[in-house]
């Protein structure tokens, strides 16, 4: 089973209390260290500027995916700071260009903003990330599952269960507050491990990626494989590594719901 996450990579300016670093990310990227620690067969599909792409390229192959990337004018360029809560995201610069086709047995459209507007879409299962077009007012596409950040959009728990009748997952996770999901007409909820980090860039993406492949490669249970993700993300933030931090993951029915 192959799985095409589509997405442009990006340069992340993050800014925290203990200065401003910079650093090539996006969801391709760390996505990519999900599926290459995990063992995953993944392909990575985007655009960027000819001066970066190489490097790219170079970045996702050593991590054992398989790069799709053509060139734009400009990679994605974002200003990210932990200062406050929920982060403050500035679009610094985004390519003229988008993505046009993509396609494999697990999609995930993770777009960073609107450059999978119009997209060609053939995938066996469709996982999207709702945060690109929640930053560009686009519409989102059909899918069997989706995911948003607290970061993203806050919501309660009735528009959670709204947007329950319109995918047939919603998973909408809250930092170190745990995570929703919505599946079959049944609101859960899932702790984390509550680590304290200030700089979690990333963290929704590797999430997602876990996610899909506990989830649709291990064919877990969905809640089960957010446990197993939310694991892998708390490693992620601890370690900046793909690996698990054991907790205690409690998972409990919140309220059933009648769609």
């Amino acid at each position: 089973m192959e799985i095409t996450v589509a997405g442009n990579p990006t340069v992340d300016i993050i800014v925290t209390d203990r200065g401003v670093t910079k650093r090539l990310g996006g969801p391709i990227y760390y996505a990519s260290l999900v599926f290459g620690a995990l063992g995953a067969k993944a392909r990575a599909v985007g655009v960027a500027s000819s001066d970066l792409l190489g490097e790219i390229e170079r970045l996702l192959r050593s991590l054992g995916v398989e790069p799709q990337l053509e060139v734009a004018d400009v990679t994605t360029t974002f200003e990210l700071d932990y200062r406050t809560k929920p982060r403050k995201v500035r679009l610094v610069a985004k390519p003229s260009r988008g993505i046009a086709r993509v396609s494999g047995d697990v999609v995930i459209l993770s777009p960073v903003y609107d450059e999978l507007t119009g997209t060609e879409v053939k995938g066996g299962k469709v996982v999207v990330d709702l945060q690109g077009y929640i930053r560009s007012s686009t519409p989102p596409p059909r899918a069997d599952l989706v995911h948003l950040s607290h970061d993203d959009m806050q919501i309660a728990t009735e528009e959670l269960v709204k947007m329950g009748e319109r995918w047939p997952v919603v998973v909408y996770t809250l930092g170190e507050e745990g995570a929703y999901i919505v599946e079959r007409g049944v609101l859960y909820y899932i702790n984390s491990a509550r680590l304290e980090i200030s700089d979690v860039t990333g963290s929704g993406d590797v999430f997602l990626a876990a996610l899909t492949y506990y989830h649709y490669v291990k064919n877990l249970g969905v809640v089960e494989a957010a446990c197993e993700a939310s694991k892998i993300v708390a490693g992620f933030l601890a370690t900046r590594k793909i690996v698990k931090y054991n907790f205690e993951c409690v998972k409990r029915v919140v309220q059933w719901l009648r769609f």
